[in-house]
This record gives structure tokens, sequence and C-alpha cells, in this order.
């Protein structure tokens, strides 16, 4: 990932801060949404949430939580793998930039279903943040078949 990116991403992920009433936190995620986990693995899957019902918002958030922690975790070992690359990157960056859009993504659809107010349109919400998370998925899955050493 080019190091000049970095200041532009953390710009829009503290203009959301920003942005939002209250904060991230009124969205249901802790201050650190944006640290990976320390033992690398949240032990959660799209499939321990993706039947949760309107009444089960505070379980959604939190597991929408651990899966951007997840999905950062991700990240931050595909970015140590890059700092050692020695041969042409182009292809590795090009799917790198898929994977921070598509983190982006699905980070922007948990907060839109934060903003619902009636179970119909959470229940909407929810599958669009399903479907930003397997567009999520793809890409890290598209990074992993990158040959590029």
């Amino acid at each position: 990932m080019n190091a000049s990116t970095l200041p532009r991403r953390l710009g829009l992920a503290l203009g959301l801060l920003v942005v939002l009433p209250g904060g991230i936190s009124s969205i249901g995620f802790s201050q650190n949404v944006m640290s990976a986990t320390p033992e690398g693995d949240t032990g959660i899957s799209w499939a321990d949430i993706k039947s949760d019902t309107y009444d089960q918002r505070s379980h959604f958030a939190a597991g929408v939580h651990r899966l951007t922690a997840r999905l950062n975790d991700e990240i931050s070992q595909l970015n140590v793998k890059r700092a050692g690359m020695t041969t042409d990157t182009k292809d590795w960056d090009f799917a790198m930039k898929d994977v921070m859009n598509c983190r982006d993504f699905f980070v922007s659809r948990a907060i839109e279903i934060s903003k619902t107010t009636t179970p119909e349109a959470w229940t909407e919400a929810k599958d669009k943040v399903g479907e930003a998370w397997r567009r999520a998925r793809l890409a890290l899955d598209n990074m992993h078949t990158t040959v590029t050493t």
C-alpha cells in the first residue's frame, strides 16, 4: 500500500467520527474499531450474526465490530507481507486497494444500519451489510491468490 494513502484513509475515518452525532460509539462500536485484535482471530463469522433480528441489534453490532477487527487484522498482516516485497508490486497494490475499498464500504454499511429505526429498514440494511462483508471476503481471497513476493 502506498504510504501516501494512509493519511487520506485516517482522515476519512476521523471524518466519520466528526460527522456522526455522538461519534462512533453511537453506532455500537467501541473507539478501537480501527485496531486489530491482538490474538489475530476474533472467532466470529458472518453466519454467527446473519440471522439476527431487529431486537438483537446490539448482538449484531458487536458481531460487526468483531468482523471489522478481523478484517483489520488480515489487512495488517497483508501490509507486513507487502513491506517485505522486493519485486514488481503493481498487481498486489491494485488488489490491496480493492481490499481497502471493500473494508471502507463494509464500515459504511455498518454505520448505515445503526441509523435505521424500523425492523423492515433494519433487515434491508442488514442484507446490505452482508453483501459488503461478502465483497470484502472476495477481495481478501483475491489478495491471497495474487502471487507477488
